[in-house]
């Protein structure tokens, strides 16, 4: 039975200003009685910090803070918060602010030069009620490796899994994150049932889709604007198992390729497409494109989440890539998958996690760092806007190193990046003439209808911005009702005068 919406309040207020960091709540009758003695379950928070994308802990209070990508840098003072409380009070005090998660973000959405980043603590201890259930309410600060290993231990996982396991609650809602499995499951909008705000006064309030819907929908890919999310409702699904069957299909051209990951998008859960983008000529865009669904009773699914990490990439290994290496790399990539299209089991972290078998792989763009600027475009342009945009980005000094493709479907949130359409991520080396070919593909993106990801972004303009969001107004008067004085800020709201 339902959970009156009194009791969820009263709930979820009772476990944010109190010490536990994790709760998971059953949809009960009122005359059920609650477990008394929940059973805990510890968290390796020293593991925790090791993964965490900056290790603020181990920094200065003043010190040089870089956007993930290594490409947008600020002096910032990091202030860590031990409960709601003190962040409350941190927020008051602080003229100039921005909340801060594991600082994901590819650009300057993470970054506030010469003010104070505020982050919560890790949780010391997970807690859980012995009895099943449809939602969990966690901690802001709780990374996706952690919640994911916790409820897969207890047959549950999340509908929605975004691809980046050190990033925290908070920064999934704030980014409204998504994973391969958009088009099937939409994005963390989607299983974000409710939330705690820590707004710029200090107050905290409850956001819901009826409570505060301004306040949820603005800050729900909102890159943290509205404020800081102390904890949130999420909706969790039995977990099927940690092995999907996955199917691997070579394609030979651009509309081979995207014809394939539409097909294979309606057949399975988790669907990419690797596209190859030193191919010429007739193989234009050929690529390779990866679908797989959990397969039920797999296996244990206390062993899942639990990469191992590889050998590091050694330092220096940048200088080797060039043009001529960067084909070579993907004519041997495709070399070995044509011809071998196979559907086989696959371990469902490998499925959706194939870079966190690389340790420090982004050596291999020091030591500028480099950009990834991922675009939706609307399905009426999206073959001739792919078709463009990889032209235009080969036509940089190396080209980019790393292209994927999804299907999405339309998303909400008024700063939201997923929409119906096809979403198309590059990895570009930082150089010289990088930020100009961005800006270039940033007015391709917005000619053809399409969006840029403010979670990855550092190149955007006002004006573009506009074009893309047909929301920002909302969102700014959100802004000037519940913070006037721009007491939250971030290099990127400064560059786009959010």
């Amino acid at each position: 039975m339902e959970m009156t919406v009194v009791r969820r309040y009263a709930a979820f207020s009772a476990w944010v200003r109190g010490p536990a960091q994790f709760r998971r709540f059953r949809n009960r009758s009122s005359s059920s009685k609650r477990n008394p003695s929940p059973r805990r379950i510890s968290a390796d928070t020293r593991k925790e910090a090791s993964l965490s994308a900056t290790n603020e802990e181990h920094l200065p209070k003043w010190s040089s803070i870089s956007g993930w990508a290594g490409t947008c840098h600020a002096r910032c003072q990091v202030i860590r918060c031990a409960d709601s409380t003190e962040a409350s009070q941190q927020a008051k005090e602080s003229k100039l602010w921005l909340p801060r998660g594991a600082g994901c973000s590819y650009g300057d959405a993470a970054i506030l030069d010469q003010g104070h980043l505020l982050l919560l603590d890790r949780p010391q201890v997970s807690e859980t009620s012995s009895e099943s259930s449809d939602s969990v309410i966690v901690s802001s600060a709780l990374t996706l490796r952690n919640l994911l290993s916790t409820l897969a231990s207890e047959g549950l996982t999340l509908p929605v899994v975004p691809g980046v396991l050190d990033a925290t609650v908070g920064g999934l809602i704030a980014a409204d994150a998504h994973g391969k499995n958009h088009l099937n499951r939409g994005s963390f909008r989607d299983v974000t049932d409710s939330f705690q705000l820590l707004l710029s006064s200090g107050e905290v309030v409850d956001c819901d889709r009826s409570h505060n819907q301004e306040l949820f929908e603005g800050t729900i890919g909102g890159v943290g604007l509205t404020g800081m999310i102390l904890a949130a409702q999420l909706q969790v699904i039995p977990f099927a198992g940690p092995r999907a069957l996955v199917e691997v299909t070579s394609t030979p051209d651009l509309e081979t390729s995207l014809d394939q990951l539409h097909r294979q998008a309606q057949r399975q859960e988790h669907v990419a497409a690797w596209i190859d983008p030193t191919s010429s000529g007739a193989s234009f865009g050929r690529g390779i494109v990866v679908a797989g669904t959990p397969v039920t009773g797999s296996g244990n699914e206390k062993t899942v989440w639990n990469l191992s990490r590889g050998c590091p990439f050694p330092p220096g290994l940048g200088r080797m890539l060039t043009p001529r290496t960067l084909r070579w790399h993907n004519q041997l990539r495709y070399s070995f998958t044509r011809g071998g299209d196979h559907s086989r089991p696959w371990k469902l972290d490998q499925l959706l996690f194939p870079l966190e078998r690389w340790s420090n792989w982004k050596r291999l763009y020091q030591p500028r760092g480099f950009h990834q600027h991922q675009s939706l475009l609307p399905p009426e342009s999206s073959p001739q806007a792919i078709r463009n945009l990889l032209k235009m980005a080969c036509s940089g000094a190396l080209g980019p190193t790393l292209v994927v493709a999804k299907c999405m479907r339309s998303g909400g949130g008024w700063l939201s990046f997923p929409d119906q359409g096809i979403t198309l991520t590059m990895d570009i080396r930082a150089d010289q003439d990088s930020e100009n070919l961005l800006r270039r593909l940033n007015e391709e993106v917005a000619d053809q209808g399409g969006k840029v990801y403010l979670a990855k972004d550092s190149t955007l303009t006002p004006g573009l911005l506009a074009r893309m969001y047909p929301d920002l107004s909302r969102f700014k008067d959100l802004r000037q009702r519940i913070d006037p004085d721009r007491k939250i800020a971030s290099n990127l709201s400064r560059r786009l005068d959010l």
